[in-house]
């Protein structure tokens, strides 16, 4: 399960209230949700959108409220989003041409470009994993790491804020950033769940606020459907045709009638 969370504007009697929607993506299931609880980004909200599903991991950007959901709920595997340290050291990279920043870059582009010879090779899960543990990786990893120590030493020479921000970045969600590779299944970031925001982004762009949270709700089930049809490569027009044919005939059994279950090719 990836995710990220977009904050809208709320007006109510004339004063704007900063509010969050969040966009959940299963790409196994090639679902796409997009919930509205009343604003609230908090723990207890992720954990009402979840209620008793059965989720194996979850993947974050490092914000650690959602680190303690194991207390509740048992054996989440917790993953962070490599593209989000990278765009910390590629900040810190247009800042000063630091060798170092350009350094950890490189080999972030290196498990990249590993990622995408997985994809286009159409390797399964399982060949993933044997690929991702593999010698070549490990010895990226520990370069990695190597140079985060050298980083991290007493007597290493000050450096930029924006340097220092990637560096504990990666040290403090090492394990999590790297969890991706347990997995065949995991994604290496979030980037799926990001792509899947940015209409909903647009969208804030050219409204502006939201009357109410009724509207807000509304506008998180309309972007459910459109974007759950994307994954499921389904047309949205053949979906609501069929979707309002088959309300018009009385059929009411809502969980039979979404873009994955109504029968669309």
């Amino acid at each position: 399960m990836l995710w990220p969370f977009i904050f809208v504007s709320l007006k109510r009697e004339r004063c704007y209230n900063k509010k969050y929607i969040w966009c959940l993506v299963n790409k196994l299931s090639k679902v796409v949700i997009y919930c509205y609880e009343d604003g609230s980004r908090g723990r207890d909200a992720l954990k009402h959108i979840l209620g008793d599903s059965q989720v194996k991991s979850l993947q974050l950007d490092g914000y650690n409220v959602y680190m303690y959901l194991d207390d509740h709920m048992v054996d989440i595997e917790h993953l962070c989003c490599m593209a989000h340290a990278r765009a910390k050291f590629k900040y810190a990279l247009e800042q000063g041409n630091d060798k170092d920043v350009a350094f950890i870059l490189k080999l972030i582009g290196e498990l990249y470009k590993l990622e995408r010879e997985y994809e286009e090779g159409k390797l399964s899960s399982g060949q993933i994993r044997l690929c991702r543990n593999n010698l070549k990786t490990k010895a990226i990893i520990i370069k990695l790491r190597s140079k985060l120590d050298v980083l991290l030493s007493d007597d290493h020479p000050l450096r930029g804020d924006l340097m220092e921000k990637g560096i504990s970045y990666m040290n403090t969600w090492g394990t999590q950033l790297f969890a991706y590779l347990n997995d065949g299944s995991y994604s290496i970031d979030n980037s799926i769940a990001e792509r899947f925001i940015r209409p909903l982004a647009g969208e804030r762009k050219n409204s502006l606020f939201f009357g109410s949270d009724r509207m807000t709700r509304v506008s998180a089930v309309y972007h459910t459907i459109i974007s759950t049809c994307k994954m499921q490569g389904v047309s949205v027009l053949d979906y609501f045709k069929r979707f309002f044919s088959e309300i018009v005939k009385g059929r009411r059994d809502y969980e039979h009638l979404l873009p994955l279950t109504i029968g669309l090719d």
